[in-house]
């Protein structure tokens, strides 16, 4: 008898175990399904970078990009759309204007992914011009040739956006490297679709994903020692000392670069005076190529936010890569300068001095994201407002 007492008890116990971690089941599949509704990455393209025949890589066709910026950077969910060549547009059905009458080349500041389309410098100005903009992330003058060429639009006004990441020879993406790596161009733009491809983006989106691998991470400690002089400044572009004395473990890591080509050319090492010269020559290409297309061309140099004190404040920082305290300002214009005395018939703006004159007048507003790095629509605005009024737009 009591052994039958005993075996209803632990058939009763199973019996509520078994309810309830079916109803723990139920409920978290509906918590799932939920997720899966509201979770903005679950609206993203099943692949969103493809690789090209007529260029190395670039957004895929016709897709949905997905960004959720950090909090440090105002936590806001982007969606960006692309067209038939991966060129970002204002909407999933939104087209390019193939007969613009000014264009904007570059890379990642271009691309813009940390805002919406309409907030960008270029989405601005299409409001009331014709003008078109095609960028992407890591691109260096080499893709800035492939994707004029594509477009190949003659008659116009190329604007294009240099910036030191394209000539550091440290970088993985720099002219320098991609020379010495080359990777052979092979198209691929295939796109998962389907139900299979859906229930694989829903469970790398899931928060069951999330509980079993996503380990809660220590914060950092900050163990490299920071740059906090100013002798990179603008100032001290003629002192090549300062290189001399800086610690030995700076110098592999991409910062180094820039405080290389924040000095006159004399200071160069060897390694980046070819990089310097390598990257001249394909702007030499990229000048002939909007020559043929009966353009004009004007390339701006783009600053990095350590170019100023106190912008970027968190990625100027980030270890292994930048090591450059708040305060202190690290100059591209050596290197604008060498490019602009090297080729007189191109017009070169430097966008440094003239975010200075900004900072002049509003030295609280950001014009870097402070975790990463690129431009705000705060500086968009600005740099729309500065455009609209030096380039002579036919309205």
């Amino acid at each position: 008898m009591r052994q039958n007492i005993n075996l209803t008890k632990i058939y009763n116990v199973i019996r509520i175990v078994v309810i309830n971690f079916l109803v723990l089941v139920i409920l978290w599949f509906i918590v799932e399904i939920i997720n899966y509704f509201i979770n903005p990455y679950n609206k993203e393209s099943n692949r969103t970078r493809c690789n090209y025949d007529w260029i190395l890589y670039n957004y895929c066709p016709n897709i949905t990009d997905v960004k959720i910026n950090t909090k440090a950077d105002g936590a806001n969910v982007v969606f960006s759309f692309t067209n038939e060549i991966g060129q970002r547009v204002s909407s999933l059905t939104g087209n390019s204007n193939r007969n613009a009458e000014h264009v904007f080349i570059g890379d990642s500041f271009l691309q813009a992914e940390e805002m919406d389309y309409n907030l960008t410098f270029y989405g601005q100005l299409e409001r009331k011009n014709s003008v078109t903009a095609f960028g992407y992330s890591s691109w260096n003058v080499i893709q800035y040739i492939d994707a004029i060429k594509k477009l190949s639009i003659k008659n116009t006004h190329y604007h294009v956006f240099l910036m030191s990441n394209d000539i550091n020879p440290h970088y993985g993406r720099s002219v320098y490297y991609e020379n010495r790596h080359k990777t052979k161009r092979k198209e691929n733009i295939n796109i998962p679709y389907g139900f299979w491809a859906e229930l694989k983006k829903g469970y790398s989106n899931s928060l069951l994903k999330k509980l079993i691998f996503d380990i809660p991470l220590k914060p950092k400690t900050q163990n490299q020692v920071l740059i906090t002089s100013n002798d990179f400044s603008i100032n001290k572009v003629s002192d090549c000392k300062s290189l001399e004395q800086l610690n030995i473990g700076y110098k592999e890591m991409t910062g180094y670069d820039y405080l290389v080509y924040s000095k006159l050319p004399i200071c160069w090492s060897k390694k980046h005076k070819v990089a310097a010269e390598e990257a001249l020559q394909e702007i030499i290409r990229l000048h002939y190529l909007v020559k043929k297309l009966n353009s004009d061309l004007t390339v701006y140099m783009i600053p990095p936010g350590w170019s100023f004190p106190n912008q970027n404040i968190n990625g100027r920082k980030t270890e292994g890569y930048y090591f450059f305290a708040d305060n202190i300002a690290v100059t591209t214009e050596p290197l604008l300068n060498f490019f602009a005395t090297s080729l007189p018939s191109v017009k070169f703006v430097s966008l440094e001095s003239l975010i200075f004159d900004w900072l002049k007048n509003c030295d609280e507003c950001e014009y870097y994201f402070s975790d990463d790095g690129h431009w705000t629509p705060e500086f968009h605005y600005r740099l729309s407002e500065y455009l609209n009024k030096s380039i002579n737009f036919s309205h």
